[in-house]
């Protein structure tokens, strides 16, 4: 609406048209306030705060706990573990609000065979909805076992692919890689059939002409095995192995990928970058292979490689990756490893440490620092509306282990003098 003035005689305003002006905007401030106040009541602030202007992240937490250690996921929904060096497990369950503990359903006792030695363990774990998953540490720290070549053992107890499923029994995973105990993705160096009638154990996957290590141990890059590796759903199972090169002193072993299909075991891909496949249908999977001038997404199929996209910068610097995706440092955009999807987050600025993106890909969360390590962050974005918020974050140690428990519910721990905090997010507030 266009308001005008009347002038007075020789281009002045006049008194009593000034006042009525002025009585007017005030009418009008007045009426807009009102109105400002009925909208905004029916209509709350959303959060679309960026950089500038951070949210408190106390608004979006769930559960913020400290621990002497940390949760860690299992294969059930919603369920997670702690384990201790003396082998005391025990399980929780988040209901939203809190991690309250449950009880196992059972324990089991076994003897594990591997370099000579005898590795007793006990395996606590849970059965649902005719699923298992488990866990148990072996260490010397805390038995008087005659066992000499091993310190430590971390193993899981789980369900055995679904092209390899037999009543009665599961898979027994193994690593004695103490730095893996609260990985995410650990490299499971050994890996078993387990009878439950007997508790009896068979490999499976071959240990044909493996040799020994430096430490007196069986080679363990010999049959190198993940947790994604083993959903594949048909019998072709993707292993790594460093098997044909020799160990490198201070360095890193070439790492080739080899497939298991009922008892053949073929090398099928060399020089990945690292333990990671993705199944895909059939016999496929996608991989990454560091190349010259940077890193390749490639896709393997009944023998033949097809590269799916090609970067030109340092793999697990510039880039890092975390499940099926791989985030640029630089400028925030995120790739899947098994196709060409390139997501663009908006209002990025920040350096990026963690990230995750939810199972349906609707939110991908980065937490990191911008301007100092003091100045810490956490960057989530919706990838169906284009929205974004970024939270400040009162606790400035690196964050670890950012994983989504839902489609909407990210989860992450910071270790500090106190423990382990581990932080629970509801990022339905980022619409």
């Amino acid at each position: 609406m266009l308001f005008t003035q009347d002038a007075a005689p020789g281009g002045k305003v006049g008194t009593s048209a000034k006042k009525n002006v002025l009585t007017i905007l005030v009418a009008l401030l007045a009426a807009a306030a009102v109105f400002a106040a009925v909208w905004l009541h029916q209509n709350p602030r959303q959060q679309t705060d960026v950089l500038g202007d951070p949210e408190q992240m106390e608004t979006v937490e769930l559960a913020r706990t400290i621990t002497a250690i940390p949760y860690m996921p299992t294969d059930l929904s919603n369920v997670f573990y702690t384990a201790d060096a003396a082998g005391n497990v025990l399980f929780y369950e988040f209901n939203g609000a809190d991690f309250a503990q449950i009880s196992e359903t059972g324990s089991m006792a076994l003897t594990v065979p591997l370099s000579g030695q005898q590795i007793p363990v006990t395996i606590h774990y849970l059965e649902r909805d005719g699923h298992i998953c488990g866990c148990g540490v072996f260490s010397t720290e805390s038995t008087d076992a005659d066992v000499y070549i091993y310190s430590y053992m971390m193993f899981k107890v789980t369900d055995l692919p679904a092209a390899y499923a037999q009543s009665g029994r599961c898979l027994l995973l193994a690593n004695a890689d103490r730095t893996q105990a609260y990985s995410l993705e650990p490299i499971w160096e050994e890996a078993y059939v387990l009878n439950r009638a007997d508790n009896s154990l068979t490999r499976f996957l071959s240990e044909n002409n493996r040799t020994v290590g430096m430490s007196g141990a069986m080679r363990a890059d010999f049959c190198m095995i993940t947790d994604e590796a083993l959903t594949a759903s048909g019998k072709t199972i993707p292993f790594f192995s460093s098997r044909n090169h020799e160990p490198v002193e201070g360095g890193e072993t070439p790492i080739d990928i080899y497939t298991k299909t009922d008892g053949k075991e073929l090398s099928v891909a060399l020089n990945a970058a690292e333990c990671y496949v993705k199944p895909l249908e059939g016999d496929a999977f996608a991989f990454v292979r560091e190349t010259d001038g940077g890193f390749q997404t490639v896709r393997y199929e009944n023998g033949a490689e097809t590269v799916i996209s090609s970067f030109y910068a340092t793999y697990g610097a510039s880039y890092i990756r975390r499940g099926d995706y791989i985030l640029s440092k630089e400028d925030g955009r995120v790739y899947t490893t098994y196709d060409k999807t390139v997501i663009a987050p908006e209002d990025y600025k920040m350096n990026p440490l963690e990230f995750a993106v939810s199972p349906n890909g609707k939110y991908i969360v980065m937490a990191g620092t911008v301007a100092n390590a003091l100045d810490y962050r956490v960057y989530v974005y919706n990838t169906e509306t284009g929205r974004s918020i970024t939270y400040n974050e009162t606790n400035y140690a690196a964050h670890s282990n950012m994983h989504f428990i839902d489609d909407t519910t990210v989860m992450f721990y910071v270790a500090n003098v106190d423990g382990y905090e581990n932080v629970v997010l509801d990022l339905r507030a980022v619409r």
